[in-house]
């Protein structure tokens, strides 16, 4: 019984010995896999801010009251999308549109009286086209029957001459000469009439294109002056209509309304007051505020970074790849201005809108895990703030 006791004895002491020296193996090449770790591999160095945004870099207009009013109607909201020139608020105008509304009028009734004027200098030439064709259709009679009586006054005349003659040589003749004497009398008076008529109706003629130069140019200077009235009629409501359109209060740019003003309808504002700011389309970039310490020396152009905006878990909805693209040299406030470019595809569902708070974590080195290890020592033996630790703190 004794001697197989002993055999399995020594097989279990083999058998121990044995997975000793695996055990020892493992744990040798575990030891070993670590060290490898520990001086060779690489860890990625974050510099994380938790003060990010994003900022829609484009052309931002800042909006104030042109006048001084009451607010009769607000057209926008805060993040509405407007057009170049659309109404954004409404100032009271009432007073204004009464000045308007007069001009207006004033307008209308000059207009009136320029088409009053224009009838009756197209009457008044209508009635001296009509006078003057008359009075030279007369003229023309009357030319007409003067040349008539002359050529009879000097065929009466030859008449007479030759009666004349027969009468000194025959004394029957006599008679005959007296006739044709007084007859020629007699057409020499009626042509001596017809000259005096037709004088009278060539002074007519001319008098009558005299009247109407002098009523044309009276008309012309009514016109002139109501013509004249009416331009200052419409000056003065378009000046009026010009002040009237300060009351409202346009967007001078397309984009978004960034912000916009606490004001209600019948709030009175005063001349200048700040009331919206539009922000004009332009590319999204990232700026993010860091700890000096953190920034200064560590964080440089072109490093690469990862944006998570708030309130969107990035295990959902995914994250945002981005690059350095300037680091601020002066120190603001306490804390260094970190801009960065989006430059990766946007995952879906995930808005980049402007002013959407974010964190930004910037990869800044690859170090490795002894080297962190000593980096820590380093500052935990050197204090927060800098300094040694006071005694009895190690």
């Amino acid at each position: 019984m004794s001697t197989p006791f002993l055999h399995t004895t020594r097989a279990l002491k083999a058998d121990g010995t044995r997975l000793q020296a695996v055990a020892a193996a493992i744990g040798l090449l575990l030891f070993a896999a670590w060290g490898l770790w520990f001086f060779i591999a690489g860890i990625t160095v974050y510099k994380v801010s938790s003060e990010a945004r994003l900022q829609q870099f484009g052309n931002t207009v800042q909006l104030s009251a042109p006048q001084s009013g009451r607010v009769v109607a607000i057209h926008r909201q805060l993040g509405d999308t407007v057009a170049d020139g659309d109404a954004l608020l409404q100032l009271d105008t009432s007073a204004l549109d009464l000045g308007i509304a007069g001009e207006n009028r004033v307008a209308r009734s000059l207009e009136q009286q320029l088409e009053s004027l224009r009838r009756e200098q197209e009457l008044v030439d209508n009635n001296f086209q009509r006078d003057s064709a008359a009075q030279r259709e007369q003229l023309a009679l009357l030319r007409e029957r003067h040349a008539l009586l002359e050529s009879n006054l000097e065929i009466q005349a030859n008449i007479t001459a030759r009666y004349e003659s027969l009468a000194a040589k025959q004394q029957g003749a006599q008679l005959d000469y007296l006739t044709a004497k007084r007859s020629q009398q007699q057409m020499a008076a009626d042509t001596l009439e017809t000259e005096a008529e037709l004088k009278a109706a060539e002074e007519r003629l001319v008098q009558l294109e005299a009247d109407h130069r002098q009523s044309r140019a009276e008309l012309a200077r009514r016109l002139a002056a109501t013509e004249q009235e009416l331009v200052q009629a419409d000056t003065r409501m378009r000046q009026q209509a010009l002040t009237a359109d300060q009351y409202h209060l346009r967007a001078p740019i397309g984009g978004v309304v960034a912000s916009l003003a606490d004001i209600n309808v019948g709030q009175m504002l005063e001349a200048g007051a700040v009331i919206a700011s539009i922000q004009a389309p332009g590319e999204i970039r990232v700026q993010a505020q860091f700890e000096p310490a953190a920034a200064l020396g560590h964080i440089n152009p072109g490093q690469r970074a990862r944006v998570r905006l708030d309130g969107f878990a990035w295990t959902r909805y995914g994250e945002l790849s981005a690059r350095v693209e300037r680091v601020a040299a002066a120190v603001q406030d306490g804390r260094v201005l970190v801009q960065l470019v989006i430059d990766g595809d946007v995952p879906p569902g995930l808005p980049v809108q402007h002013h959407l708070p974010a964190a930004v974590e910037i990869v800044t080195a690859r170090k490795a895990p002894y080297q962190l290890l000593l980096q820590r020592a380093g500052e935990w033996m050197a204090g927060e703030d800098g300094n040694p630790p006071a005694a009895g703190a190690l």
